[in-house]
């Protein structure tokens, strides 16, 4: 499997639509609930899963959430040694709810490593 690939945040894949967020504007205390199960997931190493559940409670609007994706985006290749999945509107939209600037997405080189065929162990 692509290393990309290993990353991608598996609350989103588990969850897909059926994201808790409406549940949680909808049931007063919900989000608080959600975002302390986010951070037990860090807690615990689990940081897929909680950047999943930080990026869900971020898209519907909660602060706190929208501080911790934005900070595991940008630290992700220095910190958990992958980039995370997110796109530039949601970068925006996050920023303005945890009050600071907006980073940029960029495009990054990540170089192959090429073995001859010859020198390959069977």
């Amino acid at each position: 499997m692509h290393n990309a690939f290993k990353f991608i945040p598996v609350a989103l894949l588990v969850l897909g639509n059926h994201a808790p967020v409406a549940f949680a504007q909808s049931t007063p205390g919900m989000a608080e609930r959600l975002y302390a199960n986010a951070v037990a997931s860090f807690r615990q190493a689990r940081f897929p899963e909680a950047y999943g559940r930080f990026v869900q409670l971020a898209d519907a609007g909660h602060a706190p959430s929208a501080e911790m994706a934005l900070w595991m985006f940008k630290s992700g290749p220095k910190v958990f040694g992958s980039d995370w999945d997110s796109n530039q509107e949601q970068l925006a939209a996050w920023a303005q709810l945890a009050r600071q600037p907006a980073p940029v997405m960029v495009a990054r080189h990540y170089p192959q490593e090429v073995t001859a065929v010859s020198t390959r162990k069977h």
